[in-house]
């Protein structure tokens, strides 16, 4: 009895909608009343009720509760690997700046609610500097595999989370050579990477009271090209996904969303290649 189970399938690809096109749970929910090919692309015909806002909600809370976002993930690339995508040449690591469309907090404020919590208010946010301009709100960390820009890893932590700290996340382990910025250099890593036989193409960062010689600055440059396939993920989910903030309130559903956008991105980056391969 009682009121029947929507489908898995009809919530999943709603949500693949909503971050598509970048909709809140009541638009989601009037688009999908109203348009006939969002209907046709989840399965929903004109007998069937469409699923409101809150089931929507309740949905991507089970998402959430349940830790089914890396399964989700993992079975992507699982699927991107069996179709030889993923190249394993070499792993691009990133991190890009989301920030919170909340304030930041003053620390009298923030000790008040690990007292006394609310789901109205971002606790998970933190403030950063970079390059001399401080930001409220997340880092979103990526492995990019080298090659087919496809993301491998991911990570979603709080800005002030130093870019080196999700290093190891990043990398598979299987890759022939490791790339990206100044904020991952570490001799230690450089020494094991050597030892290890893979490629080490962190850039060199000039130690306290020295600079880079002039044979560093050229190696830099040229990692500097490979390097950037990296910022390819991060402008797709900006500019096509509209990921330019943070909108929740709390770091597990801005989580969500950052990795909503990784799965769409590499399935769209997966079936742009393989439309590429010649056929027969």
């Amino acid at each position: 009895g009682g009121r029947p189970r929507v489908p898995i399938t009809w919530m999943l690809k709603m949500l693949f909608i909503q971050y598509l096109y970048n909709l809140s749970d009541p638009e989601l929910e009037d688009q999908m009343i109203d348009r006939l090919s969002f209907q046709k692309f989840v399965g929903i015909n004109l007998s069937n009720e469409i699923p409101d806002f809150s089931t929507l909600w309740r949905f991507k809370e089970s998402l959430i509760s349940y830790k089914l976002l890396n399964k989700m993930f993992n079975n992507i690339t699982i699927r991107l690997e069996a179709h030889n995508l993923i190249l394993k040449k070499g792993t691009v690591v990133d991190a890009t700046i989301i920030k919170s469309k909340n304030k930041p907090l003053s620390r009298e404020k923030r000790k008040k609610l690990e007292d006394s919590p609310s789901k109205q208010i971002d606790t998970g946010a933190n403030s950063t500097v970079k390059n001399g301009k401080k930001y409220f709100g997340y880092k979103g960390h990526i492995g990019v595999d080298y090659g087919s820009k496809l993301i491998r890893k991911r990570r979603f932590t709080s800005a002030s989370v130093h870019d080196i700290n999700e290093k190891d996340n990043l990398f598979s382990g299987d890759e022939k050579s490791k790339f990206g910025d100044k904020a991952y250099c570490k001799i230690s890593h450089k020494q094991t990477d050597r030892a290890n036989g893979i490629y080490h193409g962190i850039l060199d960062k000039a130690k306290r009271g020295s600079k880079l010689s002039n044979k560093q600055k050229k190696r830099n440059k040229q990692l500097s090209k490979v390097r950037a396939v990296v910022e390819h993920p991060f402008a797709y989910m900006k500019k096509i996904l509209n990921y330019e903030l943070a909108m929740a309130t709390t770091i597990a559903r801005n989580k969500l969303r950052f990795d909503m956008n990784c799965i769409i991105y590499n399935i769209l980056r997966g079936n742009y290649l393989l439309e590429r391969i010649p056929s027969g």
